[in-house]
């Protein structure tokens, strides 16, 4: 059960970032901004996990490496994001299913569906370092040492006051 709720949690926070990514190259701010809006509660508001790791905000960059690194985004750019959350989604729905429909729980399906979230995880996660590389290969030593030298950013806090919902009051099943 931890393992569910942990690839939940990772394929959540994959999500969000390839959706910010997505949405953040259509918007077309300057290259590295962050993307508009600040953090709350919703779906978006995780965009810190599997985000960018070299963030070129507060980089100068020549027009040379701006036009660059916007042709690097533009190939990567994923053709339909909403496609991989829904079908992730939808994933999730059965493995909720599965757990909640009574009498004994088909591990075997359970499993596949774990299987193919994890196969989506990697697949983004590679294209996501894959991109990461081609950046770093057009910043020079100086700005690569500009992005080292800056404090890693921290997680944001979860909705409300940081502490995870409180489960819901049990109810009392009546026979």
């Amino acid at each position: 059960m931890k393992k569910v709720l942990m690839a939940t949690a990772l394929t959540l926070g994959m999500m969000t970032s390839a959706v910010s990514f997505a949405h953040a190259q259509e918007a077309a701010p300057a290259v590295g901004a962050p993307p508009p809006g600040g953090p709350g509660c919703g779906p978006m508001h995780h965009h810190g996990m599997g985000g960018p790791i070299l963030k070129l905000d507060g980089v100068k960059l020549t027009s040379a490496q701006k036009k660059k690194l916007k042709a690097i985004f533009d190939v990567n750019k994923p053709s339909d994001p909403k496609a991989d959350m829904e079908q992730i989604h939808r994933l999730h729905q059965q493995e909720r299913e599965l757990l909640t429909t009574p009498g004994p729980v088909d591990q075997a399906k359970l499993q596949q569906i774990e299987q193919q979230i994890s196969t989506m995880q990697t697949e983004r996660a590679t294209q996501r370092l894959q991109v990461e590389t081609q950046v770093h290969d057009i910043l020079t030593k100086k700005q690569l040492k500009q992005i080292a030298e800056r404090p890693e950013p921290q997680m944001p806090p979860m909705c409300g006051n940081g502490a995870p919902p409180a489960p819901p009051p049990a109810a009392t099943e009546s026979k």
